[in-house]
């Protein structure tokens, strides 16, 4: 246990300095992402010794992101879904289909590797950032993977933040359409409610109940993706296990929207089981930039950025259409 020790607290302190300085910044801007980005600097710029600190980093990024994720469960309801109504459940089973179809037909034209498409998709269809931690661990992604779809999906959302609200004014549209434009539209939920309250306070409150639902969408969509990921990888090897095409954490992930679909987790415990998921998630991903070198970052290339804001622009052309007709 002892050699876990100085990784973790190495976590700790990037998360508590993450938290520190996002609280002099916007909320859309995000801790998680400059947790990362803090990371990518230690390990850059200082000679971190690995057998040291590698076991607890390791531990972050392995076991306490399922456990995040596990947790993660308990705030989320098939009630949610009721909120938004048919029209609303419409634009957003678009928004989603039409993000996972042009991430793969873009992807494979710009010859963008499955795991990064899949991790792109996740992220600007669902709910940002936590659709591509909680997708991650299901099709093994590498930490430059990871990086590359957070760092497109943030960049994407605190633009969106700024255009959206006045694209929305000079077009004139209503309160209503915007707001089911930016709850389908925009990725993160603090950059849909910022974009949302910014236009109009109905506007933020139409965008956060459509938001909210929109991540109940990611249990079933994160079933699918493992679902035909996993049989495309154990039937290369001839053999289908199906706990390692659904692993124990995404069935505890599963277990936990269960249970507060029923009523057992109240909703006094939701903020709990939040606070908790959204923290060790944090403590999780301040690790992928402790793996991640410039070096590394060239090999990324343009090619999954253009891929992912063509995507995003996409959605949002679409999402206003179909909102502005049925609203």
């Amino acid at each position: 246990m002892k050699k876990y020790i100085p990784g973790l607290l190495l976590l700790l302190v990037i998360s508590i300095i993450a938290i520190f300085i996002a609280g002099f910044l916007p909320e859309y801007v995000g801790s998680v992402f400059i947790a990362i980005l803090i990371g990518i600097l230690i390990n850059n710029t200082v000679n971190l010794n690995k057998a040291i600190f590698g076991p607890g980093i390791s531990l972050g990024l392995k076991k306490i992101l399922k456990i995040a994720i596990v947790l993660l469960g308990g705030t989320i309801s098939l009630q949610k879904l009721a909120t938004v109504g048919v029209r609303g459940l419409f634009v957003i089973l678009v928004i989603i289909g039409l993000a996972f179809i042009l991430t793969f037909i873009l992807g494979r034209i710009l010859n963008i590797s499955l795991k990064k498409k899949i991790l792109i998709a996740a992220g600007l269809s669902i709910c940002g950032n936590t659709a591509i931690v909680t997708t991650a661990p299901l099709i093994e992604a590498e930490d430059r993977d990871i990086f590359t779809a957070v760092s497109i999906v943030t960049l994407f959302g605190v633009l969106a933040v700024f255009v959206y609200p006045f694209m929305g004014m000079a077009a004139g549209i209503s309160d209503t359409v915007f707001g089911a434009w930016a709850g389908t539209a925009i990725n993160d939920t603090s950059q849909v409610v910022a974009a949302g309250f910014i236009f109009s306070e109905e506007a933020g409150r139409i965008a956060a109940m459509i938001k909210l639902a929109r991540n109940v969408l990611m249990a079933p969509v994160i079933l699918i993706v493992g679902y035909f990921y996993g049989k495309r990888q154990k039937e290369k090897k001839g053999k289908i296990n199906i706990l390692e095409i659904f692993p124990a954490f995404i069935l505890g992930f599963l277990f936990l929207i269960i249970l507060n679909s029923l009523g057992i987790i109240t909703e006094n415990m939701e903020p709990v089981f939040d606070q908790t998921s959204q923290f060790l998630i944090l403590l999780a991903l301040a690790g992928i930039g402790l793996e991640v070198k410039f070096k590394d970052l060239k090999k990324v290339g343009v090619k999954p950025f253009i891929v992912g804001f063509s995507v995003a622009i996409s959605m949002a052309a679409v999402s206003i259409l179909i909102s502005g007709t049925i609203f």
